[in-house]
């Protein structure tokens, strides 16, 4: 008994000498930190610190303490109260050593110093699969269930195919525009990659999917005369215009038989043929037509019996769809002339046709025909021969300085003229139109070259030089000769068929031909004044030159009224308005004088007027006042020669090249154009003057 205490010191030496007291020495611990091995003593405080991944909450509290050389199994539940929550769906997993990479903990690890530990969560169920949006867009072609900026979109499992989204996506397309379809589906824009069954890469993100659209095709089948099509169809895209494009890739199919060629185009409607316009849309499969028609043609020149027309009268090899305008040179050239008295009227296709415009073409076979019509004659008055004795006019007229307002037949003055017969109308443009084209076949020329509607207006834009060889023209085609011609040149003797600049002083006029020709300014204004020889109903508004009553200087042709103008007394009982309206039945014009300023009539005048629809005056000649003002023969001069002369014609010094303008124009912007109307103003211009406001009428001996 006496060793029993001896093996009770043994062992608790070896207990205090032993490094592993709870377990063996194959379990890792921490190192040790402090303290002694003395038998009583409080063992060391370590830290534990508590962290987690993303998916916990830690307490605000993440740290404990506790005694060093305490195991895992000891400390957990204290770790574990740090713990706030999990995410949804999360749960612990694994505690490690300081972080998630770190070594597993297990309940015997010792702790012997500060430390980390950390917990990794677990998912607690199986998570919802991924969804993606993908968005709908498409070309101009394609309408959505819905436009931008709110495409439609459709969600989907992450991961699926193409093949597994194309037909849900189908179901955000609304329609198709007309003539169009799918074409094909490209990745997120018209250029992407195109989206097929070859295309199996799977969709893991939002993605955009595209509608690239083609147009519907239509056939078309080409048929025709004198063709052959090769290839005999054509594919367009439906909705396809017949225009520039498709008639140009049609017609390169097309192979003329020898001689032929293009007409018109036609397309089948229903059995029937219509022709083919520009802009006509193909919705459907169509038959066209290529009518044919032959290369050269030939035209025969036909005409009235008073037409002379060369034995050889047709025109050969003349290219199909040549216009009038070029053929009808040529159809000219067959024309000798014409019987006398007769002139040309119309060109018509075919004797009973309608006539022939300018760009009217021949795509046949075809016969013209020019038609005749007598010259068109002049209604006129004979004047009767007439000794006028002049006198200075006793009434008042502008004052107005460097004009001339009393006429020719002043004081001091005795003129004498011959019988004559003036036209009671201006020369319209109708038959200002026939001869002018009468006269350009047979080698007269003329300044003028305007295109004047036919029309019973009077001619204007004409100049003197244009009036005069006219006048020689006219007479031809009436006579049928030059015999009665008024005009010829003194250095040939020849008459007048043109009018160069240098050529009016050679002009001479031949008052006892009996063709048509320009007034003398003295018949002109005998005639605009005329009122005759009654001293009581012929004396109103008038003065008695000789034995003949003319009308004051300062009224218009045939009123019994004067024009009013500034200054001017009126008339006992009369106004501006008065005389307004009388100036206003005999003649075309439109501002007048109202007493304080110039303005247009109630009845506004904005053009000349058709020739005699104003009153005539005494001897039953219309508008001698205002329309157009009219060219007389004579050279003008301020100075008028004294003594008693015999049928004069003006002035004959060559210094003096102008001519004379008598009876005012209408007008909308000169203001005192009414002063121009009166019967005693005379006005003047260069022969080549060409005014919209100036015309003329004719005197000739019956």
């Amino acid at each position: 008994m006496k060793h029993i205490p001896k093996l009770i010191l043994l062992a608790v030496l070896l207990f205090a000498n032993c490094k592993n007291p709870v377990g063996n020495s194959s379990v890792p611990s921490s190192p040790q930190q402090g303290g002694g091995s003395g038998g009583g003593s409080t063992p060391a405080q370590i830290t534990i610190t508590v962290a987690g991944d993303e998916h916990v909450t830690l307490k605000a509290e993440k740290t404990f303490t506790a005694d060093k050389g305490n195991t895992w199994h000891q400390l957990k539940a204290q770790a574990e109260d740090r713990i706030d929550q999990y995410a949804a769906g999360r749960g612990p997993d694994k505690w490690k050593l300081t972080d998630a990479s770190g070594q597993n903990l297990t309940d015997a690890y010792l702790f012997n110093t500060n430390t980390t530990v950390f917990i990794v969560t677990k998912p607690t169920s199986t998570p919802p699969t991924p969804k993606i949006t993908i968005t709908v867009k498409g070309d101009q072609n394609v309408e959505l269930i819905s436009s931008a900026p709110n495409f439609p979109t459709l969600e989907v499992d992450k991961g699926k195919t193409w093949g597994e989204i194309e037909s849900f996506a189908k179901t955000k397309i609304k329609k198709y525009k007309p003539h169009y379809e799918l074409k094909n589906w490209h990745l997120t824009n018209a250029s992407g990659t195109v989206l097929n069954a070859s295309y199996i890469t799977p969709f893991n993100a939002d993605a955009t999917v595209f509608i690239e659209t083609k147009p519907v095709d239509i056939t078309l089948t080409i048929t025709g005369t004198h063709i052959t099509a090769n290839p005999p169809q054509l594919k367009f895209p439906r909705g396809t215009k017949w225009n520039t494009v498709t008639k140009t890739a049609v017609e390169a199919c097309i192979t003329y038989d020898p001689g032929f060629k293009l007409k018109q185009w036609m397309r089948d409607n229903g059995g029937v043929k219509r022709p083919l316009v520009n802009n006509f849309p193909f919705s459907k499969d169509t038959t066209i037509y290529a009518e044919t028609k032959r290369e050269k043609i030939t035209i025969t020149v036909k005409g009235d019996s008073q037409v002379h027309i060369k034995p050889d009268n047709t025109i050969s090899d003349i290219t199909s769809g040549t216009p009038w305008q070029d053929i009808k040179v040529l159809a000219k050239a067959k024309i000798t002339g014409y019987d006398t008295g007769f002139v040309f009227s119309a060109w018509k296709k075919g004797a009973s046709g309608n006539e022939l415009l300018n760009g009217d073409t021949f795509e046949d076979d075809t016969v013209v025909y020019v038609a005749a019509k007598p010259v068109p004659a002049s209604d006129g008055v004979k004047i009767n021969s007439e000794t006028i004795v002049g006198k200075d006019p006793g009434c008042e007229f502008p004052a107005i300085t460097g004009t001339s307002w009393t006429g020719v037949f002043p004081a001091g003055r005795t003129v004498t003229l011959s019988e004559y017969t003036m036209g009671k109308y201006e020369v319209t443009a109708e038959l200002w139109n026939t001869i002018y084209v009468w006269a350009k076949d047979r080698g007269y020329e003329f300044d003028y070259n305007g295109n004047t509607p036919n029309s019973d207006k009077p001619i204007s834009g004409v100049s003197w030089r244009d009036c005069v060889v006219w006048c020689n023209a006219y007479t031809e085609a009436k006579f049928g000769n030059t015999a009665q011609c008024v005009y010829t040149d003194s250095r040939t003797t020849g008459i007048v068929k043109s009018i160069g600049d240098d050529d009016d002083d050679y002009i001479v006029c031949d008052l006892t031909k009996k063709g048509y020709r320009l007034p003398t300014e003295a018949e002109w204004e005998f005639a605009a004044r005329y009122q005759g020889s009654n001293d009581v109903t012929d004396s109103i508004n008038a003065e008695k030159y000789g034995t003949v009553y003319l009308t004051n200087v300062n009224s218009a042709s045939g009123a019994i009224l004067p024009i009013g103008f500034e200054g001017m007394t009126l008339p006992a009982d009369k106004s501006y308005e008065t005389l307004r309206a009388e100036t206003a039945r005999v003649a075309v014009f439109d501002k007048y004088y109202n007493g304080s300023a110039f303005v247009d009539q109630p009845d506004s005048v904005n053009g000349v007027s058709d020739v005699g629809k104003r009153a005539a005056n005494k001897l039953g000649i219309y508008d001698m006042s205002g329309n157009v003002a009219e060219w007389c023969w004579d050279r003008y001069s301020a100075t008028l020669s004294s003594g008693s002369v015999n049928d004069p014609t003006g002035s004959t010094s060559s210094a003096d090249t102008k001519r004379v303008l008598r009876g005012g124009f209408w007008s909308k912007t000169a203001e005192k154009a009414v002063y121009e109307c009166m019967t005693g103003k005379r006005e003047n211009d260069t022969a080549s003057a060409a005014y919209q406001s100036i015309g003329f009428r004719l005197v000739w001996q019956e």
